[in-house]
């Protein structure tokens, strides 16, 4: 049901199934589990289980349940021994809402909402018209489906979200829900066209005004981060929603991290972005590369792939290069100035610190290393 069927209709890959039972799910995942030799991981409080197949295939077994929810973007409050129907009509879209009967040898497909025919006219359509206001997330997963599948969102579905944003129902919805819908919408390719659609929904409003105020080239520059960060695996979510803020100020970036709940090196990286974007100003090319690294020093490489989305031509190719954290090795250590006499202590850090600076430069050559270093901590012992 739900996603597989979906992806089944639609001739996609299929890696994960969801299987709803009306009865005992956890007690038949368990079975099933010792039929296929899979790893069984129990959620009794939900009645839930999830079994873990030999190459990364993942069956998720729950029994059928309604849903109600007491205001707008307040979490469901759950009920059990809900009929296959009634569980469906609690999900987020239509083409959501669709299950096959593998009970029988002719699978049937069980449509009471109508999934088919959007699917067939390619439309995210909500189940009912309260459905984004009682869990506004379901707006950001309507914009990562509409761009994962190319699909579109009809004018009733816009206003239905427009209408949530107008009763203030996403102001209900945690930070960490928020958090999460951004993390997922950021781990999709298409990143530059699903922030767009956010901002034409006015979803950036929702989220936080700071995103409102940062709308103007937004796409543009996540765009331009996607292209920086293509052949990098560690530019994770928090490149993307830096591009996005852009030329923000100190006080709308300390307001988005708190509307999303950010914590630790997060809430560090967006709160200090203002001060990481001076330091990082245009004319950085410019500076001597030991220059270059030390204004890097502390940053994440995503902090540095977002700023050189903000810069353009040798300062974006500089900031690109520097986001690989890679400091220029030296042949020489610690040891070697030690057995030339210079005492253990704080002057040899900063010899070998300003020997790589000088090699960076290019103001010595390899061979001058260690006599570069040994008259450095000898000046620092003899001022």
């Amino acid at each position: 049901m739900g996603g597989a069927v979906r992806d089944l209709l639609l001739e996609l890959p299929v890696r994960d199934l969801d299987l709803a039972l009306e009865g005992d799910a956890v007690a038949f995942a368990a079975a099933l589990a010792a039929r296929l030799g899979a790893r069984a991981t129990v959620h009794e409080r939900f009645g839930t289980a999830t079994l873990e197949l030999p190459g990364g295939f993942r069956v998720d077994v729950a029994a059928t349940r309604r849903e109600a929810y007491a205001h707008p973007g307040a979490l469901p409050e759950v009920s059990s021994g809900a009929s296959l129907a009634e569980d469906l009509v609690r999900r987020d879209f239509s083409i959501h809402a669709m299950a096959l009967d593998v009970s029988r040898r002719r699978r049937a497909l069980f449509d009471p909402c109508g999934g088919a025919p959007d699917l067939a006219a390619r439309r995210i359509r909500f189940l009912h018209p309260a459905s984004p206001a009682d869990d506004p997330t379901r707006a950001f997963r309507a914009v990562r489906y509409a761009i994962r599948l190319g699909f579109s969102i009809p004018l009733s579905a816009r206003r239905q979200i427009a209408s949530a944003i107008e009763r203030g129902a996403f102001d209900a919805v945690s930070g960490g829900r928020l958090r999460r819908e951004l993390v997922l919408l950021f781990a999709e390719p298409r990143r530059a066209p699903a922030v767009r659609l956010l901002l034409r929904l006015g979803l950036d409003r929702a989220l936080a005004p700071g995103l409102a105020r940062s709308a103007a080239g937004a796409a543009e520059r996540i765009r331009a981060a996607e292209r920086l960060a293509a052949a990098r695996r560690d530019a994770g979510w928090l490149c993307y929603l830096l591009a996005w803020m852009g030329p923000a100020r100190t006080r709308a970036l300390r307001e988005l991290a708190a509307r999303l709940a950010l914590s630790g090196r997060e809430s560090l990286a967006v709160s200090r972005w203002a001060v990481t974007r001076r330091r990082l100003a245009p004319g950085f090319a410019r500076l001597a590369p030991s220059r270059r690294r030390d204004r890097i020093a502390g940053l994440s490489p995503e902090e540095i792939l977002a700023a050189a989305a903000l810069r353009s031509g040798a300062d974006r190719r500089a900031l690109s290069e520097l986001a690989g954290g890679e400091t220029p090795a030296l042949g020489i250590s610690g040891a070697d100035l030690i057995a030339r006499g210079v005492p253990p202590g704080p002057s040899i850090g900063r010899a070998l610190a300003a020997t790589r600076a000088a090699r960076e430069d290019g103001r010595i050559g390899p061979g001058e290393e260690l006599e570069f270093a040994l008259a450095r901590a000898r000046r620092r012992r003899h001022p």
